[in-house]
C-alpha cells in the first residue's frame, strides 16, 4: 500500500461529491502518493492536485490491489469516497459507473479470483481457516460500497439463486447436494420454524435435515433486522445459512430463509429484495474482516453421550442417499446426558414448532426414536 505524504486541503466550500475543485492552479505543496522509495503527484486533467474539498482527507492508497489505482477518502462525518487514477496517476473516476464497460470488466476480473476464494471457503467448506497472502487484509481496507459495488458485478456472473417458497403442499422436487445426496425441498422447508429466535440464541441448535445429528450453529450477520447464523453438516458436507429477514415496508416482524449456496437455492418467502442480496450481503461481511472467516469454529456438531435420544423430534431420517420426510410431534421431550456446555432445555429449543403437517409417509414408514452417534 502506498503512503499519502502531503496534502493541502481548501477552505472555500464548493459542492459536489468530494472531488477535487477541476480548476485548481497547480500549488507548491500538491497531494502526493509514496510507492516504494519514490514520491509521485496525483492529478487531474494533468495537473497536480492541490486542494480537497471542506472536510475531506485521504486515508489510504492502494497502488496494486486494482488494474486502476485508488485513492480512499473520508469526510469529518464519517461518509468514504474514493478516486481510481489511470497509470499516470491522473484521475479517471469516482465511481464504477463512470468507467467504460472495459475497464470495469478488467477491474472485476482482476478482484475475481478473490472473491471466488472467498465464496468457496464460507459457502462450500465445512471448516474454513484464514484465507493467505495480502488480498483479505487489502480489501477489509475498502469502503464498504466500493466493495459491495464489486461484488454486486462479479456476482452477475455467478449462477443465478434459485428461491422457492415456504409453502407448497405435495411438492415433491428436490435438491441434490456433493457425494449423491439428495434432500427433498419439503424436508428443507421444515427448517424455518427454527430460524424464529434463533439469533437470541448463544448456543443455537438445529436438528440436521438428514436427522441424525444436532448442529451447532455460529452466528455471521445481524443488520437492519437481517439475522444469518451457519450451520454445517460434515455427515453430508453440507453448508446452511439460516436466518431471518424484514419484510419490505413492515415495521415489525420478519420472514425465515433457509440459504444453500453450494446449489444456490434459498427457501423462503420474504419479498423485500433481502434475500437476493444475501449472498454479497454474506460475503461482503466475511470480506469486511478476515478475522471473521477464520474463526468459524471447527466444532460443528453437538457432542452427546452414547445414551442420548431425540425422542420423537428425531424425525428425519436418510435412506440411502435420499433425506426423506416423516411425521413427528411438536415439542418432543429430550432425554439423555447433553455433553458440550448444551443442556437439554438448549437442545429442546431446537425443535419447537417442528410439526410437519402434511408429510406423506404411511404409519408403517414412520421412523422411531433413535440414538445420535457422536459426533
Amino acid at each position: 500500500m502506498g503512503m499519502i505524504v502531503e496534502e493541502r486541503p481548501v477552505t472555500d466550500r464548493s459542492p459536489g461529491r468530494s472531488t477535487p475543485e477541476q480548476g485548481a492552479q497547480p500549488e507548491k505543496g500538491a497531494l502526493m502518493v509514496r510507492v516504494g522509495q519514490v514520491d509521485y503527484p496525483l492529478r487531474i486533467r494533468g495537473k497536480p492536485v492541490t486542494r480537497l474539498y471542506p472536510g475531506w482527507r485521504a486515508v489510504a492508497f492502494e497502488p496494486a490491489l486494482l488494474p486502476m489505482p485508488v485513492l480512499y477518502l473520508q469526510d469529518e462525518e464519517g461518509r468514504d469516497a474514493f478516486w481510481l487514477f489511470d497509470r499516470t496517476l491522473n484521475y479517471r473516476a469516482s465511481a464504477l459507473a463512470d468507467l467504460t464497460p472495459e475497464e470495469r470488466s478488467v477491474i472485476v476480473g482482476a478482484i475475481a479470483p478473490f472473491f471466488y476464494a472467498l465464496r468457496e471457503s464460507v459457502f462450500c467448506e465445512m471448516c474454513p481457516g484464514p484465507m493467505t497472502g495480502t488480498a483479505p487484509a487489502a480489501i477489509a481496507r475498502m469502503p464498504a460500497f466500493l466493495r459491495n459495488d464489486l461484488l454486486d458485478r462479479w456476482l452477475e456472473s455467478q449462477p443465478p439463486l434459485r428461491q422457492v417458497g415456504a409453502g407448497g403442499d405435495g411438492d415433491r422436487s428436490s435438491l441434490a447436494l456433493q457425494d449423491g445426496v439428495v434432500f427433498d425441498i419439503a424436508v428443507l422447508r421444515q427448517m424455518l420454524p427454527a430460524a424464529h429466535g434463533l439469533a437470541e440464541q448463544v448456543e443455537p441448535v438445529v436438528l440436521s435435515p438428514t436427522g441424525r445429528s444436532v448442529l451447532r450453529g455460529h452466528h455471521v450477520l445481524a443488520e437492519n433486522g437481517l439475522s444469518v447464523t451457519r450451520f454445517v453438516d460434515p455427515g453430508v458436507n453440507a453448508v446452511f445459512y439460516l436466518g431471518v429477514a424484514p419484510e419490505l415496508g413492515a415495521k415489525e416482524g420478519a420472514s425465515p430463509f433457509l440459504y444453500c449456496p453450494q446449489v444456490d437455492l434459498i427457501v423462503g418467502d420474504a419479498t423485500s429484495g433481502t434475500l437476493d442480496a444475501l449472498p454479497r450481503r454474506l460475503l461482503s461481511w466475511f470480506s469486511a474482516d478476515p478475522a471473521r472467516a477464520a474463526a468459524l469454529p471447527r466444532q460443528t456438531v453437538v457432542r452427546m453421550s452414547a445414551g442420548f435420544s431425540l425422542g420423537s423430534a428425531s424425525s428425519l431420517s436418510l435412506g440411502g442417499t435420499t433425506a426423506r420426510i416423516v411425521r413427528s410431534e411438536a415439542g418432543a421431550a429430550i432425554t439423555g446426558p447433553v455433553d458440550d456446555l448444551l443442556s437439554a432445555a438448549q437442545v429442546g429449543d431446537a425443535f419447537q414448532g417442528r410439526c410437519f403437517v402434511g408429510a406423506t409417509t404411511t404409519p408403517e414408514g414412520e421412523a422411531t426414536a433413535g440414538g445420535v452417534p457422536e459426533a
